[in-house]
């Protein structure tokens, strides 16, 4: 069962096109200083660590490593400074056990189970703390996704419920027709092209050092299942911003961050759902819809990412709704 789960789970990986090794191509990072993690950072992060959690294939305990934060905090800081700075990630850092996570529908389909990344503990610590500095690299360069919520400090499902629904309550007190499209990718974590990723981090400004400890960190990652004690064999990752890794979700905001750029009508993007809609009173308006559906697939398109048909829809809202139909190109 771990076997024919794994073999599932990677077969929906877009295969690596590009060579993603360093090629000395970044141009528009920041320059590439040297990082100075701290003991004091480490430890911090090490006193923070769950010790009730599971660790990953490297079997260092989230518990020990906490219980013993102050004696290993400055080897530890050491580690992260030469693979940061050498832009060398260790094996045992891109490997994952990956336990299947049960979601809904007939337990038979290998489909219905959500893969979460089990990895190195020690790794974690570091991911933490390069999040922090590319955060930070993000909002000072003013590269942040204004209309992102989920995965971004600040803006929740909430923020995401409480926008979307005082926009439309707007324009339907007003009169007005309004229509909304639902886009959902499918498998979306799992299949993030690594190439388009890197490219699209070039452009954010993020220091050139963790860019390309990223790269490295991409590059070669395996994984196995882990079901009911039983381990399948390992198998390549070529795509993905792993679910249980600490850098997945800010990846996954960078990577998605222009979709939508160009578009005039009302979209608010959600973790990997995305709401498309606005004031539909005339075919003109109907048209502009239209065509910001079709730049959305284009998008999707030209990034190697997927709809997933059966969960996109459209909602008719407005007691004047003249119900227009829309073409999707959604595969």
């Amino acid at each position: 069962m771990a076997q024919y789960l794994n073999k599932y789970l990677a077969s929906v990986f877009n295969k690596t096109k590009e060579d993603l090794r360093d090629n000395g191509s970044m141009t528009n990072g920041n320059e590439a200083m040297e990082l100075d993690i701290t003991i004091f950072e480490v430890e911090a992060k090490l006193k923070q660590l769950n010790g009730t959690k599971s660790g990953g294939p490297d079997n260092l305990h989230p518990r020990v490593l906490k219980e013993l934060d102050q004696e290993i905090a400055s080897p530890l800081a050491r580690i992260f400074n030469e693979s940061v700075n050498s832009g060398v990630v260790p094996y045992d850092w891109r490997i994952a056990n990956i336990v299947p996570i049960f979601k809904k529908g007939e337990k038979s389909d290998p489909g219905n189970y959500r893969p979460v990344s089990l990895t190195s503990v020690v790794c974690k610590v570091l991911e933490k703390i390069l999040k922090k500095v590319v955060v930070k690299d993000i909002e000072v360069n003013g590269k942040w996704d204004k209309i992102r919520h989920g995965f971004t400090k600040g803006r929740s499902c909430q923020t995401n419920l409480i926008f979307f629904f005082e926009k439309v309550t707007d324009f339907l007190d007003k009169g007005n027709a309004v229509d909304l499209i639902y886009l959902d990718f499918s498998k979306v974590f799992d299949t993030v092209p690594h190439g388009e990723l890197l490219v699209k981090l070039d452009k954010m400004g993020i220091n050139r050092k963790i860019e390309r400890w990223i790269r490295n960190w991409l590059t070669g990652r395996l994984q196995r299942v882990l079901l009911k004690g039983e381990l399948s064999g390992w198998r390549e990752v070529t795509s993905g911003v792993p679910q249980g890794l600490v850098l997945g979700p800010i990846l996954f905001n960078l990577f998605i961050t222009d979709l939508g750029t160009k578009s005039g009508s009302m979209l608010i993007k959600f973790a990997d759902d995305t709401k498309l809609g606005g004031i539909t009173n005339l075919e003109k308006d109907r048209d502009t819809l239209q065509e910001d559906l079709d730049d959305t697939v284009n998008w999707s398109n030209s990034n190697r990412m997927k709809f997933n048909s059966e969960k996109c829809k459209v909602m008719h809202l407005g007691i004047n709704n003249k119900n227009f139909s829309y073409k999707g190109h959604i595969n």
